[in-house]
């Protein structure tokens, strides 16, 4: 990322930690009957271990790769939280269906609900980044972006870790809106954080 005065940090520091997490698969053909009590639930095919270095741009709504996946397999996230009740249905769904998905929260919100992050974390959910307060990254400057990504990161890692750091837990990062620099995306890459945009968007539309 870059300081607030427009340089770029040294890459020592920039280099993320947790530059390894993973993604979990859900598919309708293969489930873990030994983690589902359920015959009949959509079930986890799979954990997929993602290197950002490997994987640094990914989902071809933006890009033009995506994870290797097999025929049904999906890799399901949220956007925008966390928020309640909203996040209870879905963690209760999830649960219901023996599903884990990947969620990317906003810093501003979960710092008044750092309870709802560690939730959705303790359920086996992975927990990933989308700025401080989902402002479109593309419409400000390229200082104000690093702060807005910076920001996000250490306020999810406040809640989950009780640690303010803008070195994240997992290196999963989300666009708000999608739209995106040059200047960010280079930012990210130098700093071993993986950009996850959509492969596709639900029968319903919603976006």
């Amino acid at each position: 990322m870059r300081n607030m005065d427009g340089h770029r940090r040294p890459l020592k520091s920039a280099i993320r930690l947790g530059a390894v997490a993973a993604f979990v698969v859900a598919s309708s053909a293969l489930v873990q009957a030994a983690d589902c009590p359920r015959k009949d639930a959509l079930g986890t095919s799979r954990i997929m271990t993602v290197d950002a270095v490997t994987y640094p741009r990914i989902g071809l709504e933006n890009f033009k790769e995506t994870l290797p996946l097999a025929e049904r397999e999906v890799v399901l996230t949220f956007d925008d939280g966390p928020a309640l009740p909203m996040d209870d249905e879905i963690l209760a769904a999830l649960a219901e269906q023996c599903v884990r998905a990947t969620f990317f929260m906003v810093g501003q919100p979960a710092t008044g609900m750092p309870e709802a992050v560690r939730k959705i974390a303790a359920a086996g959910h992975t927990v990933g980044h989308h700025t401080w307060s989902h402002k479109n990254l593309a419409r400000i400057s390229p200082q104000s972006a690093a702060h807005e990504i910076d920001m996000g990161i250490a306020a999810i890692e406040m809640a989950l870790n009780g640690v303010a750091t803008t070195v994240p837990s997992t290196p999963f990062f989300r666009y708000p809106f999608f739209d995106m620099t040059q200047a960010t995306l280079d930012d990210l890459r130098s700093a071993a954080l993986s950009c996850s945009a959509p492969t596709s968007w639900p029968t319903t539309g919603i976006r």
